[in-house]
């Protein structure tokens, strides 16, 4: 089985969890991905990778069976340090985390109506409140950390977990003694330059 087949699986494995989600953008970033692995495409362009012990350590933590497919296709993967544009993250958080835009407007493969991606948090981090114009969900695949959404308890999440934010809902994540690996999708408003960073 070739590389390019293994990361077209790791898309349609995701649009699965995703629809598992039960929330309406969670089945169109569902039918995004499935519309996009029926295609025949062209080959990836060459990957970044950043953080990739990090990235390792968080797929081996107690993870979902996606993580080994992500493991194989790993060299296909255009990994960022998470900045956004215009450096919205400060560099003292972002120099610690990792995002992949697998589809979307600014993916590896072009999709215009919805951002889905991998992001890691390196342990020992608090990557602060912000919130953005899209809906948003995460999906736990491996590692923990607590999440917070406005004013309630944070809430310890592990491998299997869902995390969900309506639009302009404040939420931070927390990282302990290891890292996290989690798949994420934006669906509705998905401007970048709608994110701000508040905390």
């Amino acid at each position: 089985m070739t590389l390019y087949k293994v990361f077209y699986d790791v898309l349609a494995d995701l649009a699965d969890l995703f629809d598992a989600e039960n929330h309406i953008g969670g089945h169109e970033a569902a039918k995004a991905l499935r519309a996009v692995t029926k295609k025949v495409h062209t080959p990836l362009l060459p990957a970044h990778q950043v953080l990739s012990d990090t990235i390792e350590t968080a797929l081996s933590l107690n993870p979902l069976p996606i993580a080994e497919k992500i493991t194989q296709v790993m060299p296909l993967i255009d990994w960022h340090n998470a900045g956004m544009v215009a450096g919205r993250i400060r560099p003292e958080i972002s120099d610690h985390m990792a995002m992949a835009e697998l589809i979307g407007p600014d993916g590896m493969i072009y999709c215009e109506t919805v951002r889905v991606g991998l992001f890691v948090q390196s342990a020992n981090l608090d990557y602060v409140t912000r919130k953005h114009a899209a809906e948003e969900s995460f999906i736990m695949l491996g590692g923990s950390a607590y999440w917070q959404a406005d004013d309630t308890t944070p809430r310890l999440c592990k491998s299997g977990d869902m995390i969900y934010h309506s639009s302009n809902t404040p939420h931070s994540s927390v990282t302990k003694d290891e890292p996290f690996i989690a798949a994420w999708r934006w669906t509705g408003d998905i401007g970048y330059d709608l994110y701000t960073l508040t905390g």
